[in-house]
């Protein structure tokens, strides 16, 4: 995996996607990373998309369990949490 930044992206793009081949090229903006390249074909554009996705949804999920860890929400019962559902639903339609 190699570091590229955005400027040097933008001006050279085509190069970059040539050389990165099947090592993944990280693009950083300020030096800190914001896209990842990875080389694909038309029938791996699916599954990637989907594994992204994913990896996406787990992390978003486990930012809310720490949050919730945090906040002592992880200790709650079942019911008190359906309690709270309907009172959140309840609150809502009035």
């Amino acid at each position: 995996m190699h570091f590229v930044n955005i400027r040097d992206f933008r001006l050279n793009a085509s190069s970059i996607l040539h050389e990165s081949g099947e090592d993944p090229a990280v693009v950083t903006y300020r030096g800190k990373p914001v896209a990842l390249l990875v080389s694909i074909d038309e029938v791996q554009l699916e599954p990637m998309l989907q594994a992204v996705r994913a990896a996406r949804l787990r992390g978003a999920v486990d930012t809310l369990r720490g949050a919730a860890r945090k906040a002592g929400a992880d200790k709650l019962s079942a019911a008190l949490v359906a309690e709270e559902i309907r009172s959140y639903r309840k609150s809502k339609r009035a």
